[in-house]
C-alpha cells in the first residue's frame, strides 16, 4: 500500500508535468516570436528556428558589395540571425521547463553546443580564403 504521503507527491508530479507540457505545446502557437533577425553591411536576414530562411533583404550599399563579398555577408548574416532565432527558442523552452530535473536541465547549454561553434568559425575561415 502506498502512503498518503506519496500518493500527494505523485499528484503533484503529474500536476507538475501536465503544466510544463502545457506551457511547451503554446510555443508552437506564435512561432514568429522566436525568429531571429540579423543586419549586417546592408543585409538583413529573418530565419526562424532551425535556420529556414524567412526574409531576406538587400540595400542598394549591399548590392556594391561585389558578389563574392555579398555572398560571403550574406551567409555570415544568416548565420548570426539563426544563432539569434535558435537561443530566443531555447529560452522560451527554458522558461517553460522552469526548474525541471531539479535546475539541472539548461537548455541554452544544450542549444550553444549544438551550434558547433568550431565549425561556424571554419565556415567563416573558408569564405574568407575564397574572398583573397
Amino acid at each position: 500500500m502506498v502512503s498518503d504521503r506519496t500518493q500527494t507527491w505523485f499528484r503533484g508530479l503529474v500536476q507538475d508535468t501536465q503544466q510544463r507540457l502545457s506551457a511547451l505545446s503554446t510555443l508552437q502557437d506564435d512561432p514568429e516570436r522566436f525568429q531571429g533577425r540579423a543586419e549586417q553591411d546592408g543585409v538583413t536576414a529573418v530565419v526562424a528556428p532551425g535556420g529556414s530562411l524567412v526574409d531576406l533583404t538587400l540595400t542598394r550599399a549591399a548590392l556594391q558589395l561585389g558578389p563574392e563579398e555579398l555572398a560571403a555577408t550574406i551567409l555570415r548574416t544568416q548565420r548570426d540571425a539563426v544563432r539569434q532565432a535558435n537561443l530566443n527558442y531555447a529560452a522560451a523552452v527554458q522558461d517553460a521547463v522552469g526548474d525541471a530535473a531539479g535546475g539541472k536541465f539548461d537548455v541554452n547549454a544544450l542549444v550553444e553546443q549544438r551550434l558547433d561553434q568550431a565549425g561556424l568559425r571554419k565556415a567563416e575561415e573558408n569564405l574568407k580564403a575564397e574572398e583573397r
